[in-house]
């Protein structure tokens, strides 16, 4: 059997006006797409993490392909999962941040309704917008996101409704974990309707703090609270997963599993920093042979292309992603080596354009607001961490904060030997070729796409 055929139940080859009897007819592919809120690509075990908070997600993970190097084309909540339901970058779709895509621009959820499917939603629907553009025929309330059981139940509920519809179903399953606040973190409320269901609470001297932060006692205490609330997203996870195969559907439904965007800290969240876009991608297709461990470059905007095509649903033209089912057969493409990120405008309201080219051991970022009136602010850096490193007199940490809130137009990574970004290496001779090469890939992608920004990077490139 081709893996064609295997993904997509291809359409039955019939002669000149020969009608396809009910009984003949391929039962289409269902479709569920799981999303974690602020999750780091690393928080998993089955991405080598060692504390042990997602064993559902981890044996999801031996049974999927797995891509080891997916950024989202936006690390930011609402961009991020317009990006995700147009296949489009935030410039070409609109959703630049906190706003509406055009209405000429077609959603994942309007192509899935037309082609018969029944649309379900949980959690979420408010950041994809405006709501006309997303046509779900039940929508989960976004209070059921941090609720496992419940939200589980509304799952259910779901698959029961697609079923007595006799429609084949796409469920985007948006749990909210391991978004701010945390669990046990400051400023949570101690709340009914936002149980631990089972979520293990870990205490500071447990966990690892992330590299790419500082180790203080402060920022340890909110890595712990981060892990908790990580805890409690794979329990929601493991359950939703559970009434998806109770309910028979695992043989016949496409699974993908990605978050939105690296964890709500310091260089992560809102940022093109290696931490902010590096998303952990797993994708379950029934039939597909063997799981593998896939090292191309992909993006969040891939994904429409993508399961459109394991589907077998004509896309819409306009796409600026490209379908994955090539890699998942072992064919290479072009150009996945590596790929663009994007930051507009942050929950604020505020502008802080940035771009980054990312190879496997090298990043070319462009910050288009350093210098300018506004340091650098966004949510993330509303917790206890940035505090802590704020009121460091540790020098490290001081130019570590000034990093951050003052920036560089121009910043160049060597990721091998710096793999957290720290040093900037835009007028090190060493790597002039590296530069040359990074800037011509991002020069072209923004042109291709009309990149609002193309003149500003010429001109902060041309000043160097």
């Amino acid at each position: 059997m081709s893996l064609r055929i295997a993904f997509a139940c291809v359409l039955l080859v019939l002669g000149p006006g020969e009608p396809a009897r009910a009984a003949d007819r391929p039962k289409p592919l269902n479709l569920l797409v799981v999303t974690a809120d602020d999750m780091n690509a690393d928080s998993g075990g089955w991405n080598g993490n060692t504390l042990g908070a997602t064993p559902n997600l981890d044996a999801f993970a031996k049974g999927a392909h797995r891509f080891v190097n997916g950024h989202v084309t936006v690390p930011i909540c609402q961009p991020s999962r317009s990006a995700l339901m147009t296949g489009r970058a935030p410039h070409r779709s609109g959703a630049l941040g906190f706003d509406p895509i055009r209405r000429d621009v077609p959603t994942l959820v309007e192509v899935l309704r037309d082609a018969g499917y029944y649309t379900g939603v949980i959690a979420k629907a408010v950041h994809m917008a405006p709501a006309d553009k997303f046509p779900w025929h039940a929508a989960g309330d976004q209070a059921l996101g941090k609720q496992p059981t419940k939200f589980a139940e509304k799952f259910r509920e779901m698959l029961a409704d697609a079923a007595k519809a006799g429609k084949p179903f796409f469920v985007n399953a948006n749990i909210c974990d391991p978004h701010r606040p945390f669990i046990t973190g400051t400023g949570t409320k101690a709340k009914a309707d936002e149980p631990l269901d089972g979520a293990r609470v870990y205490k500071p001297a447990e966990v690892t703090v992330p590299a790419f932060l500082e180790d203080l006692p402060r920022v340890r205490e909110e890595v712990a609270q981060y892990y908790s609330s990580v805890s409690r997203f794979d329990v929601a996870f493991g359950l939703v997963m559970k009434e998806l195969a109770a309910a028979g559907r695992d043989a016949d439904t496409v699974v993908v599993f990605l978050s939105d965007h690296g964890m709500a800290f310091p260089f992560s969240k809102a940022t093109v920093y290696f931490s902010g876009t590096w998303s952990p991608v797993l994708i379950r297709v029934p039939g597909a042979g063997e799981p593998q461990t896939r090292d191309a470059f992909v993006s969040s905007v891939d994904v429409m292309p993508s399961v459109l095509e394991l589907l077998g649903v004509k896309p819409p033209a306009g796409m600026d992603g490209r379908s994955w089912v090539p890699l998942l057969k072992g064919e290479t493409q072009p150009d996945r080596d590596f790929v663009v990120t994007h930051v507009n405008t942050v929950s604020s309201g505020k502008s802080f354009a940035q771009r980054c080219v990312r190879t496997k051991d090298r990043a070319l970022m462009f910050h288009a607001w350093a210098g300018g009136p506004d340091r650098f602010r966004v949510e993330a850096m509303s917790g206890l961490s940035f505090a802590a490193m704020n009121a460091s007199t540790e020098p490290t940490v001081r130019a570590r904060v000034k990093q951050l809130v003052e920036g560089e137009p121009l910043m160049l990574f060597d990721t091998a030997a710096d793999p957290t970004e720290r040093k900037n290496l835009i007028n090190d001779p060493k790597y002039a070729a590296d530069l040359a090469a990074l800037s011509k890939k991002l020069l072209a992608h923004m042109k291709q796409t009309e990149d609002p920004q193309t003149k500003a990077f010429e001109a902060a490139f041309l000043k160097q």
